[in-house]
C-alpha cells in the first residue's frame, strides 16, 4: 500500500516566479543579469523499498552534482558552466547554463544516513529508504 507523502517539496513561490521571469527574458532575448539558480524539474515516487527523487539535469556532468542530507532536509546543487568560446557567434541559446539547486523537506518515516544517489543520462535518482521504525515488524507471540 502506497501512502501520500506529507511535506516533501519545500515550495518557494519566490523561486518560481523568478524562473518565470528568466524564461520569459530568454525567449524575449534579454541579456541575462548575473548568475540564475534554476530549481530542475523532479519526479518524486514512493513505494515499498521508500523515496524516488528523480531529478533532471540535462548536460550537467556528474562531477558538478552535489547531495546533502541534514536535518530532515535533502539538497541537491549541480552547475552547468557556460564556456563560450573565441570566434563562435552565439545565435541563440535556450539551455539552461549556471546553478541548478532545490531542496525537499523528508518526514523522519524516512532515513537519510542511507540516502543512495546514481547518475544516468542527466537524470540524479535519489533513494531514500524508509526508516527502520518505520517499517512493520511481525511479532512473535508467547504461548504460556
Amino acid at each position: 500500500m502506497v501512502k501520500e507523502v506529507v511535506k516533501v517539496i519545500r515550495f518557494d513561490p519566490f523561486k518560481e516566479l523568478e524562473e518565470l521571469q528568466e524564461r520569459l527574458a530568454r525567449t524575449l532575448g534579454a541579456p541575462q543579469q548575473g548568475p540564475r539558480v534554476y530549481a530542475p524539474p523532479v519526479d518524486i515516487l514512493e513505494d515499498e523499498e521508500g523515496l524516488h527523487l528523480l531529478i533532471y539535469l540535462p548536460g550537467v556532468e556528474p562531477e558538478k552534482v552535489e547531495v546533502v542530507a541534514e536535518e530532515g532536509v535533502l539538497s541537491v546543487k549541480a552547475e552547468r558552466p557556460f564556456e563560450k568560446r573565441e570566434g563562435v557567434a552565439y545565435h541563440r541559446l535556450e539551455g539552461p547554463y549556471g546553478t541548478f539547486a532545490r531542496s525537499f523537506n523528508v518526514p523522519s518515516t524516512y532515513d537519510l544516513s542511507k540516502v543512495e544517489a546514481r547518475f544516468r543520462h542527466g537524470v540524479l535518482h535519489l533513494k531514500v529508504p524508509k526508516a527502520e521504525a518505520t517499517k512493520p515488524k511481525k511479532i512473535q507471540v508467547q504461548v504460556e
